[in-house]
């Protein structure tokens, strides 16, 4: 039966009154939401040390002869059983000055002399730059590696890693199993043209006598998890541009809020890390502590390292203009306009997983800091740099049929990776609602970046499901529910709307987005379902057996300034 048209009205009215009244509840409560996320982070980070013994990392042996006291032209040994499950032929990258010797069961493999050495460098996640590469047949079961050695001018160590033809660990070769000793040296020893077999028990050189040692114990300094934290895979004071964008976003609560204790844990966080910024470099410079504490500040191979962790500074710098922040910024700053990888058209790209790899994480990782360090050094380089890179973006990785974007592009193909995203598309949205924030209107891209921004936002309507939540794979309904996508959807569409760059019907979508995430957090804080860090698959069912975590920072900074943005709607 039909009803009479005033029954109609009155019926659209009050569910629309009722929409306003649980929107009007929404609004009020996202704030809280988000304080109650960032009081949980607060609990949770300690700015503590402990000890931990250094130990091998990502497969690399670092022989530091420095114990030994090797003057200029002495020579010493290092000695390890190295076991592989099967006959192999096996790549190594080494670095060191001085003359190298390595013989793998007691045929010589390599002999070269280096003038000068810099230590490997990292130029992608777990792949290093050496001086040499050279292969070894290793048989079946344990090798004796030995690895004669004069010292040159730089200091005496060495580094000597299995690699594959990618620069990635080999792991057809093992220097730790339960049945191999460490790396055991002897020097300063008489040098001799001669092979250096059979080895000695003991050296005589000169009036005193040679014992095969093993190197000293060294311990580092190792960041502290609170045990009853809820997030518990690295500290939350670590530098990560996951923990970055959470400071600073607990940071933009102080201006919400008005509250001293967010703006107090910022500053604290920043402190602590320039307090023990020259140990840090120091340690990681010459004890080669590649995975200790705050390693990325140091690393800074890809954006990674470099924009997204320094975003917290970079708000205080704009907060209090401190001389010392500013100087610590600089680094980064130059890395990214003048040092990240590029494509001709300088497009960010990355070597990984091949050379020139555009990945749509960068655009968050470069554009929010690009612009305000133009804001702070009134240089106009940096604004253009986020403006290139976020046209760029889209055209290597929008599909034009859906209007999404897919999460990488491979130069080596010309071809876009195979999955659309979830949290690929919010760094994206993310990124870019920043940029329309600091961009002037009359800026001559203006448009074509609001274009870009207001497609964008009209696609990912079409695949938000009825639940107000996005998946893991958009076009995939199948996927799980993604906690971090939605926030970040949700905080680009609130921020449209009280901008003006979308029309007001997207506040029901930002909104229905927002009551979703608002169910993944519980009482004490803590948000559930955040996808881990993710890597660019190279098929669906890759980012479908991605695990979510709890109060993984990827994904803590988009919940709370979604709670801030929609808290602020209109």
């Amino acid at each position: 039966m039909r009803l009479p048209h005033h029954t109609r009205r009155l019926f659209f009215f009050l569910s629309f009154l009722s929409f306003s009244v649980t929107a009007l509840g929404q609004q009020r409560d996202a704030l809280s939401l988000s304080r109650r996320i960032a009081d949980k982070v607060i609990t949770d980070t300690r700015f503590e040390w402990k000890w931990v013994a250094q130990k091998d990392e990502l497969g690399m042996q670092v022989l530091d002869l420095r114990f030994l006291s090797l003057a200029p032209n002495s020579n010493a040994l290092a000695l390890r059983s190295v076991e592989v499950k099967a006959d192999t032929t096996v790549r190594f990258g080494l670095s060191g000055s001085g003359r190298i010797k390595v013989w793998v069961n007691r045929q010589l493999c390599f002999d070269k002399h280096q003038a000068q050495t810099a230590n490997p460098k990292e130029i992608a996640y777990n792949r290093f730059t050496f001086d040499h590469y050279f292969s070894v047949p290793f048989k079946k079961g344990q090798n004796e590696m030995l690895i004669e050695y004069t010292r040159g001018s730089s200091a005496p160590v060495l580094f000597l890693r299995a690699v594959t033809a990618a620069g990635d660990q080999e792991l057809s070769v093992n220097f730790t199993t339960s049945s191999s000793a460490p790396w055991m040296y002897a020097g300063p020893v008489r040098a001799t043209d001669a092979a250096p077999f059979p080895l000695m028990p003991y050296y005589e050189n000169g009036s005193r006598f040679v014992n095969w040692q093993s190197a000293p114990q060294r311990m580092l300094p190792e960041l502290v998890t609170d045990s009853s934290a809820a997030y518990q895979r690295d500290p939350y004071s670590d530098w990560q541009y996951s923990h970055g964008s959470m400071v600073w976003s607990i940071l933009a609560l102080k201006q919400e809020t008005g509250s001293d204790q967010y703006l107090s844990f910022a500053k604290k966080y920043s402190s602590f890390i320039l307090d023990h910024l020259n140990y840090l470099q120091w340690q990681y410079d010459s004890l080669n502590a590649w995975r200790g504490s705050y390693h990325r500040i140091f690393r800074k191979s890809m954006l990674d390292d470099a924009g997204a962790p320094a975003l917290s500074f970079a708000g205080l710098y704009l907060l209090e203009k401190d001389s010392v922040t500013g100087r610590f910024l600089e680094p980064f700053t130059d890395y990214i306009y003048h040092g990240q990888v590029r494509l001709s058209d300088s497009t960010f790209c990355r070597p990984e997983p091949e050379e020139f790899t555009v990945w749509a994480d960068d655009l968050f990782m470069s554009v929010p800091y690009l612009l305000r360090i133009a804001k702070v050094t009134n240089d106009k380089r940096y604004t253009e740099d986020a403006v290139r890179q976020a046209l760029q973006f889209r055209k290597y990785l929008l599909n034009a049929q859906t209007g999404l974007y897919k999460h990488g592009w491979f130069s080596k193909t010309n071809q876009p990776s195979v999955a659309y995203w979830g949290r690929a598309n919010g760094w994206v949205a993310w990124a870019t609602a920043e940029l329309l924030e600091w961009l002037p209107p009359d800026h001559p891209s203006y448009k074509k970046v609001l274009d870009a921004f207001r497609q964008h936002m009209t696609s990912l309507v079409k695949y938000q499901s009825d639940d107000g939540f996005w998946h893991q794979l958009l076009t995939r309904p199948d996927s799980y529910r993604e906690t971090s996508c939605t926030a970040m959807f949700a905080l680009a569409m609130a921020r449209g709307v009280r901008k003006g760059w979308l029309n007001k019907s997207f506040k029901k979508n930002a909104l229905k987005a927002w009551e979703a995430v608002a169910s993944k957090i519980d009482d004490s804080g803590v948000v559930h379902g955040i996808c881990r860090g993710t890597e660019i698959g190279m098929d669906e069912q890759f980012y479908l057996d991605r695990k979510t975590i709890d109060n993984d920072p990827r994904g803590l900074g988009a919940v709370i300034t979604a709670g801030i943005e929609i808290a602020k709607l209109p």
